[in-house]
């Protein structure tokens, strides 16, 4: 691990409380489907500023985010954002469909993606997102939302700090029924023994690629300006640490090819020689088998059509996966890649196939795997492959391994909701 610090955090003012569940997102009320839009949210929803990047008014002749800083300004003079006084440690804990995830929240220093010390656990692709988030960086001058990484905690000190018997500080359900909570740790004893004892492990980010990308570049920009003599608020990240077991649940993800253009008919044909068909019908519900702990299992919906399939033993020693890199052989997301998605993706024509914000070929969309499923099912697009999140310790040991997953290869849930803890860029 990098140097760990504590955070003094901005936050909603303790007046805001009582409507902080409009306030965070997701929100209760007027949270948008579209992740990408502000929505119908409270006039203080923290959604104002992280997609504040031109205003209501949609000013294109404004500097980005320009409308957002001047907003987060007028909040923090009438008090509706503060700043802790002290400098903490947060165990941050989500209660989700009966299960419960601990987290301690504090400050990381940014450590290069090719070290030990932080390690991205899937590839990202350079899109808007990031560009996005750099800007929101350099206006706002504040980390919005929190980066997730696993750790390994072989000393077993996060689980011990994260095991807290106290009422929380404070506490919120959000708009999607997730209980958060919060408490605070202001010890700096406390501080120095997790520290110490976290030193030499890797974090592996879970979520939050394009945001820890975005404070490197914000980084190297304010870098740039003259020598560095000192530690700077921008040298650090606000991350959620979540010990690797039971650090997460994982939610289905998929890929959607919207159409059999090229060739790529037939060579999905042929790539699905190298699976065993387990079931094939026009039933939807058949996807419930991917919750099997059976390897290798994935779905694959058409028109019509739902069929659950698994890699078969012969292919398993096919030169297609043999090909990958030993850790990554037992990942779902590499095996689909290697012996399906991309020898289809050879074959297909891809004018209109490309997903445009990510610029991949097969687009992992915002849609719920569950919900592209759905309308694939019904016709609105050609092919969509169904499979698990790999699970937290696979995702530590690709890491450690130094290699990285395909793009949108996790989907872990609960993610940490925006707008319960904020970080200064300007002032520890």
């Amino acid at each position: 691990m990098p140097i760990l610090r504590p955070i003094r955090p901005l936050r909603y003012g303790f007046d805001q409380l009582a409507v902080l569940d409009d306030l965070i997102s997701p929100a209760r009320r007027g949270e948008p489907e579209d992740r990408l839009r502000v929505g119908d949210v409270a006039p203080h929803n923290i959604r104002r500023l992280v997609r504040g990047a031109r205003g209501p008014d949609d000013d294109t002749s404004a500097e980005p985010f320009d409308f957002a800083t001047r907003l987060q300004r007028r909040w923090k003079e009438e008090g509706v954002l503060v700043r802790e006084p002290r400098p903490a440690y947060f165990t941050y804990e989500q209660r989700a469909n009966g299960e419960s995830y601990r987290g301690a929240v504090c400050l990381v220093r940014l450590a290069p993606y090719d070290g030990t010390e932080v390690r991205p656990h899937e590839r990202t692709t350079r899109t808007g997102a990031e560009d996005e988030l750099a800007a929101q960086l350099a206006a706002l001058r504040t980390q919005l939302s929190m980066v997730m990484a696993f750790v390994p905690d072989r000393q077993g000190a996060l689980r011990d700090f994260l095991d807290n018997p106290e009422p929380p500080w404070l506490s919120v359900v959000d708009g999607r029924g997730v209980d958060n909570r919060l408490w605070r740790e202001q010890d700096p004893e406390v501080h120095v023994r997790l520290a110490d004892a976290l030193r030499d492990e890797t974090a592996v980010i879970a979520d939050g690629h394009h945001r820890y990308a975005a404070a490197l570049r914000h980084q190297a920009t304010m870098s740039a300006t003259g020598p560095v003599t000192r530690e700077r608020p921008y040298d650090y990240v606000m991350m959620l640490l979540r010990p690797t077991v039971g650090g997460a649940a994982g939610a289905w993800t998929h890929r959607v090819l919207k159409r059999l253009g090229g060739g790529a008919a037939e060579a999905l044909g042929r790539a699905l020689e190298a699976f065993d068909v387990l079931s094939d019908g026009a039933d939807l519900q058949a996807l419930d088998r991917l919750d099997d702990d059976t390897p290798g299992l994935f779905g694959l919906v058409t028109r019509g059509r739902v069929r659950v399939v698994r890699v078969s033993d012969a292919a398993r020693q096919s030169a297609p996966v043999l090909a990958l890199a030993p850790a990554l052989r037992d990942a779902d997301a590499a095996l689909l890649g290697a012996l399906l998605l991309d020898p289809v993706a050879e074959a297909a024509a891809w004018d209109s196939a490309a997903d445009s914000r990510s610029g991949q070929r097969f687009s992992p969309n915002q849609l719920s795997a569950r919900e592209a499923a759905r309308r694939t099912f019904e016709g609105e697009a050609a092919a969509a492959f169904v499979l698990r999140t790999a699970s937290p310790q696979l995702v530590q040991r690709v890491a450690e391994a130094g290699e990285v997953m395909p793009p949108r290869s996790t989907k872990f849930r609960p993610k940490p909701a925006k707008g319960l803890l904020m970080a200064s860029l300007v002032s520890f």
